[in-house]
């Protein structure tokens, strides 16, 4: 807990809890093509610790303000894939028993964890909406800056590569940050959303 509290009172993140090894995980289709795999980031055990902390910490601050829409549904508590579907399906009833006619239109972001900026990212967790300032920022900040990966398979990994971009698939926070980069999604739409994580559901009447 000591190195814990230090990190967090510095805003220095040692480089060994930024450096990630990547296991690709097989989803579907072809075994041969690299698209249809995806990359999990095994970190440091102290590290993920520490985003625990700073995670349960912004969690805190966004559920006591409620300032994540209501139209996400992907990695909070009490949202589910099935609550998603559910609040959709009496959207689509209430519609057809008004006898009117409803479009759908599907999303679903292809690589979005890996594609988010830094910077911009940055700009979202501090600016008013979300208010996520000093120490908290800074850590991340640093959390965010000089990462490194590689790619391990039946123990024989590639060189290290700098990241540039993207929240870590396989962290503790990575998931939160992600949500905040995508809250405002639906600002200014005027047909109705849903989000599960990067999924897109919406519709209008």
């Amino acid at each position: 807990m000591m190195i814990i509290s230090e990190s967090l009172h510095s805003g220095i993140v040692p480089d060994d809890w930024k450096a990630a090894n990547i296991t690709p995980i097989f989803k579907k289709g072809n075994r041969q093509s690299v698209d249809n795999y995806r990359p999990v980031s095994l970190t440091s055990l102290i590290g993920k610790a520490c985003e625990t902390v700073i995670r349960d910490a912004i969690l805190d601050h966004l559920d006591t303000h409620q300032l994540i829409a209501d139209s996400q549904h992907g990695f909070r508590k009490g949202g589910l894939c099935l609550s998603n579907l559910l609040q959709f399906l009496d959207a689509v009833i209430g519609s057809l028993d008004k006898n009117n006619c409803i479009d759908v239109i599907y999303l679903d972001f292809a690589k979005a964890f890996d594609k988010v900026p830094h910077e911009r990212l940055l700009d979202k967790v501090s600016n008013c909406k979300h208010g996520i300032g000093g120490q908290v920022w800074l850590w991340i900040k640093e959390w965010l800056r000089d990462r490194k990966q590689r790619v391990c398979v039946s123990g024989r990994c590639s060189n290290w590569i700098s990241v540039t971009s993207g929240v870590p698939r396989g962290s503790v926070l990575g998931p939160l940050l992600f949500l905040i980069f995508i809250n405002d999604l639906e600002s200014g739409l005027l047909s109705s959303l849903l989000k599960f994580a990067d999924s897109i559901l919406s519709g209008k009447r």
